[in-house]
Formats: structure tokens, C-alpha cells, sequence
């Protein structure tokens, strides 16, 4: 049995909230298109990856996330 995963609310940017891709729609696109950080996505912070970076960078949770803006 798989252990539920938790976000972890403090590694979304500030103004928005983290999302499991698993449960956002997909048309079998690009899934940082459903993301409303992506024009500020650097790929170095305000990690969405849950894997570890060769740098050492990972999201705590280690979920793999959209983000969507707080309304």
C-alpha cells in the first residue's frame, strides 16, 4: 500500500498553492501548462520536481506539484 502523499505548503511561491499533477486535468500536453507559475519558473526555485537536483535541490514533500494562484 501506497503511503498518501502531503503537500508541503510552504514550498509554493508566495500567492500561490501547490497541486499534485496527478490531479490536475491533462490532455497529454506539457503539464507546466496547467501551472500559473510557469512564466516565472526558473527551475531552481519553488521546486515542482520531486526529484533531487545533481545540486542538491528537492521539494521537502517530495511531490511532484503545479502551481495555482491563490484567488
Amino acid at each position: 500500500m501506497l503511503d498518501k502523499l502531503v503537500i508541503d505548503a510552504t514550498e509554493a511561491p508566495p500567492g500561490f498553492y501547490a497541486v499534485l499533477k496527478s490531479a490536475v486535468a491533462n490532455d497529454n500536453a506539457n503539464i507546466c501548462r496547467q501551472c500559473d507559475w510557469r512564466m516565472n519558473c526558473n527551475g531552481f526555485t519553488h521546486r515542482c520536481m520531486s526529484y533531487e537536483l545533481e545540486n542538491g535541490l528537492k521539494r521537502k514533500d517530495s511531490c511532484s506539484v503545479v502551481f495555482k494562484r491563490l484567488p
